[in-house]
């Protein structure tokens, strides 16, 4: 008896630092959708409530969780709601049918959060009409059992399908989800003393659309601008990076027409260019660009060049030309026809016969068979490899002049001992392998082909890593007394479908 005259335990002060923790999950409660930490509501609303709400969730149609507190401290019931949602993960994880209803009192505020699943029903406008028509009115007046019961009234009462049955046969599983959801909004509704086609959701009350306080974003730009602007950035990157590599020190000249580009980037993200005139600039910009590049490029092939100046000038041509033979697809107008005209220049400057440096006389190319043995050792280690491709000339005196063309796409070095393009690139001996527990370590070893120098660098082998276990994770459920929840709903039990929901970022908030 002493006992039982006890007072119970006060509750813990909810704070913006502990109230995720200190507001109970309703799936850790009995009642299972009601967390009323507070005792705000009267002792039956709580126990009617959530033997609605688990008939809303074994319908499949929505879950539904409503929580009240007094205080959140300093928190923001937005930013509560949200937190909440996404830590009780509300809702099933297939559909996202999750929706969190939130009333703080100290700070007069009701909030609404929905899963992905639940917006094309629950747009943020039928949320705050729900609020406003059902809920803010009673909670102004000190009454939150009935603004809670009108407004999951109101919940149930849009998620339920348009058409109701005739009659309360029941055929299919559709049929009686629909049924179902007839009878337990009507249920709510006539609890709460409102009427089935009262004040309906889908039209504006006068002066409602003032009151509300969200405004929709403002149209952005055309999805197809920005991808075509996004897009036209990555062609100047390219263009950039390969044609610095022939400009050399004239790289900094690509930045024109990229900083132009920003410039009518934001008018046009503006509504202050035509979309046909941005997309015209974009196009244009790299095509006036390509062709002044060319044409320099173009003038700089036309200036004569000695015997042995050819190698040097044929790797710079290729150099400044390579990856940018897409262009001639891109803007064929003039490139299309000015790609085969490259190719010949560089054929012609390596097959274009010449006077021997040594006696005047002309000379020719030798054929490949025929060059080998006028080249020294490394020289033809250097052409096996494809590190190098030599042109043997021969004239009639018999002075051989063998050319090297470097191959840009080589990877093989030059050797620091015999100064031959001959090093490969190095290979990682294994000295130590690397275990689970411990990592290993090796030489980094490239063997010179020529002279079989080595170059060698030690290596660190990371540790291998450990096959993936799958792991289980039960949830904990935490006992709360008598003072951290409201009463209990007479022993239902929880049959709670929410396990992996995710909220949508939608919903709505107002203040009474």
């Amino acid at each position: 008896m002493l006992g039982g005259c006890q007072s119970p335990e006060p509750a813990r002060r909810i704070t913006a630092d502990n109230y995720l923790t200190t507001i109970p999950d309703p799936k850790t409660l009995g009642e299972a959708y009601v967390s009323d930490p507070d005792h705000v509501l009267a002792p039956g609303t709580a126990p009617f409530l959530n033997a609605c709400l688990d008939s809303l969730d074994r319908s499949g149609r929505a879950h539904l969780d409503v929580v009240l507190v007094r205080s959140l401290g300093e928190a923001m019931p937005k930013t509560a709601v949200t937190a909440l949602f996404n830590k009780w993960k509300i809702g099933s994880k297939a559909t996202n049918n999750g929706l969190l209803m939130l009333l703080v009192l100290d700070q007069r505020r009701v909030e609404f959060e929905t899963g992905y699943g639940l917006e094309a029903d629950l747009p943020d406008i039928i949320c705050y009409r729900i609020q406003q028509r059902y809920m803010v009115e009673p909670a102004r007046a000190g009454d939150y059992d009935l603004a809670v019961r009108q407004g999951v009234a109101a919940l149930i009462g849009r998620l339920r399908p348009a058409a109701a049955l005739p009659k309360p046969v029941l055929r299919t599983a559709a049929d009686s989800t629909r049924f179902y959801l007839d009878s337990l909004q009507r249920a709510i509704m006539a609890q709460s003393g409102l009427l089935d086609d009262e004040d309906p959701l889908n039209t504006a009350q006068p002066g409602e659309s003032l009151a509300y306080n969200y405004s929709p974003p403002a149209p952005g730009p055309p999805i197809g601008t920005l991808v075509v602007a996004g897009l036209a950035l990555v062609l100047y990157l390219v263009l950039w990076y390969r044609t610095a590599q022939g400009l050399r020190a004239r790289g900094w000249l690509v930045l024109v027409p990229l900083g132009v580009l920003g410039a009518l980037v934001v008018p046009a993200l503006q509504d202050e260019l035509t979309t046909g005139a941005f997309l015209a600039l974009l196009y244009g910009l790299p095509l006036l660009y390509l062709h002044a590049y060319f044409g320099w490029q173009y003038w700089r092939a036309r200036r004569p060049v000695g015997p042995l100046g050819r190698p040097e000038a044929y790797g710079q041509r290729q150099e400044a030309h390579r990856v940018l033979a897409f262009t001639a697809y891109l803007f064929p107008v003039a490139l299309a026809l000015y790609w085969p005209w490259h190719r010949r220049q560089l054929a012609a400057l390596r097959a274009a016969p010449f006077a021997c440096p040594e006696c005047a006389l002309p000379m020719h190319q030798l054929a490949s068979a025929a060059e080998t043995p006028h080249l020294e050792p490394a020289q033809q280690i250097e052409e096996t490899s494809r590190a190098i491709d030599y042109d043997v000339w021969e004239c009639a005196n018999g002075h051989h002049l063998p050319l090297a063309y470097p191959n840009p796409e080589s990877s093989t070095t030059v050797c620091p001992a015999c100064h031959h393009r001959t090093l490969p690139p190095p290979r990682l001996r294994v000295v130590q392998a690397a275990t689970r527990r411990a990592e290993g370590w090796g030489w980094r070893v490239a063997t010179c082909r020529f002279c079989q120098h080595e170059e060698k660098t030690r290596e660190t082998i990371p540790r291998r890593s450990s096959p993936t276990k799958g792991s289980s994770s039960s949830g904990s459920s935490s006992s709360w007394g008598s003072s951290s929840g409201s009463s209990s709903s007479g022993g239902s039990g929880s049959s709670s479908s929410s396990s992996g929901g995710s909220s949508g970022g939608g919903g709505a908030g107002s203040s009474w």
